[in-house]
């Protein structure tokens, strides 16, 4: 009896085999020869573009047929523009995904009634994987003479603001820490958020990516010419410095820890690539397949820290959905403080876009 056991085992691991080495060779026969637009929700040199154009570039070496992959900027509405193409507009065959922010999926949660979102359910969406775990960090040019986040308690401080529907970080602060951020939009990328903090228009910067802030502002980190206040996300990352706090460390009771982790969970996703609704779910696996390969590859990270892109825990696509599905799933209760925390924080913006 163990003998036929085992002669079945053999059968089935065969079989299951031939199954997969089918449906790649299917999948083959449909990438080859195509090209798979990537629609990147911000502009060109921005954070989340220079990550796209890096996966670009490899990922189709893992894809059956080897598919031409080209990044096709589409700013707007903090990548809601990008998102609401795909929802709406792009080719649901597999040709077609999104480099997206991560604030979008969570957008029907936090706003409700009031979301711009078209899409009530992001797990509609088919995620791909995220390239890193981020986590965002609160700065401070150093002429501020603010030395820590209390004393943001005290006095306001002037922050960027990258888009009219952006900033939620600040505006929680503001409403569960008493902090006192007040924002300037509408600056768009990162890049143009340090300048305005470099040549004074801002004081500082709420929630900027530290996997490019520490790229984009090495030599101010180095001089001390920014001061970091605080980590915004879910867990530490170990380049920053231990003394810098974990925005979660400073909750002070546990409605407050229900409403950060809801905010600030999407850090968690880093940078999210997505897929259209209503794909083959085969051709979802096959890219799914291809971007965890992708994430281990020598070739591929040699590129990265060629670059100075830091690749940290990458996120598979299933795991990205369990995140969703655990902050979607949150109790009524930690849902309500969430959106009146950023209804409630208070903030100043005006619009640069005018001038």
């Amino acid at each position: 009896m163990g003998q036929r056991k085992f002669a079945a085992a053999i059968v089935a691991s065969v079989f299951s085999t031939v199954i997969a080495s089918g449906a790649s060779a299917q999948q083959a026969d449909f990438f080859a020869g195509k090209t798979v637009d990537m629609y990147v929700g911000y502009e060109a040199g921005a954070g989340y573009d220079i990550y796209a154009r890096l996966m670009a570039e490899h990922i189709s070496r893992f894809i059956p047929g080897n598919p031409n992959i080209i990044a096709r900027n589409m700013p707007g509405a903090a990548s809601m523009r990008a998102m609401t193409y795909l929802y709406q507009a792009a080719k649901r065959d597999g040709t077609a995904m999104g480099a997206i922010d991560r604030n979008v999926a969570v957008e029907p949660l936090l706003y409700a009634e009031d979301s711009k979102a078209p899409y009530k359910d992001p797990l509609e969406f088919n995620w791909i994987g995220s390239l890193n775990t981020e986590i965002g960090v609160a700065a401070v040019w150093h002429t501020t003479g603010i030395k820590s986040w209390e004393d943001t308690q005290r006095r306001p401080t002037i922050v960027a603001m990258a888009g009219a529907r952006g900033g939620l970080g600040a505006r929680v602060l503001n409403s569960l820490l008493d902090t006192q951020f007040q924002q300037v939009c509408c600056y768009g990328s990162d890049g143009n958020q340090n300048l305005a903090m470099e040549r004074g228009e801002v004081e500082g910067r709420v929630g900027a990516s530290w996997s490019t802030f520490k790229i984009s502002a090495a030599k101010w980190l180095e001089t001390g010419q920014v001061k970091l206040l605080m980590q915004v996300g879910l867990e530490k990352n170990d380049d920053i410095p231990g003394d810098v706090p974990l925005v979660m460390d400073l909750a002070r009771n546990d409605r407050e820890r229900a409403a950060m982790k809801i905010v600030f969970s999407n850090q968690s996703m880093g940078r999210p690539y997505v897929m259209p609704p209503g794909v083959p779910a085969a051709r979802v696996a096959e890219v799914r397949r291809a971007f965890d390969a992708m994430v281990k590859d020598p070739v591929f990270l040699a590129d990265a820290n060629k670059r100075r892109l830091e690749i940290n825990n990458p996120k598979s696509g299933e795991q990205i959905e369990a995140i969703l599905k655990d902050v979607y799933s949150s109790s009524p209760e930690a849902i309500t403080a969430a959106r009146l925390s950023i209804k409630q924080g208070e903030f100043k913006m005006k619009d640069e876009t005018k001038k």
